[in-house]
């Protein structure tokens, strides 16, 4: 089977928000993990009603090897702010 690298970046853009997603909108979500990165995405993702969580589940009973990176995700805000997306994108690279 094949081996799959597994790294997520999730946000809804509502410009009526007041707040930016920055940074930190990321690193403290309340309502999902806060950036997981390697093995921790599978732990902390498990059973979770969100894409990563049912894409594991079904790669894996495929017989895939999943190689995780990092997942962030925040609440709708406004625009993603340019040091959020090049941290996190690079970040994601480099994993």
């Amino acid at each position: 089977m094949a081996r799959i690298a597994i790294s997520g970046f999730q946000h809804e853009t509502n410009t009526f928000s007041p707040h930016v997603a920055d940074l930190n909108a990321f690193e403290t979500v309340a309502s999902f993990p806060r950036m997981p990165r390697g093995q921790a995405i599978f732990d902390e993702m498990e059973g979770l009603n969100i894409s990563i969580s049912g894409f594991i589940e079904e790669a894996r009973s495929a017989g895939h090897e999943l190689i995780p990176g990092i997942w962030a995700m925040a609440v709708p805000s406004d625009a993603v702010t340019d040091e959020a997306f090049e941290t996190i994108t690079g970040d994601i690279v480099e994993a």
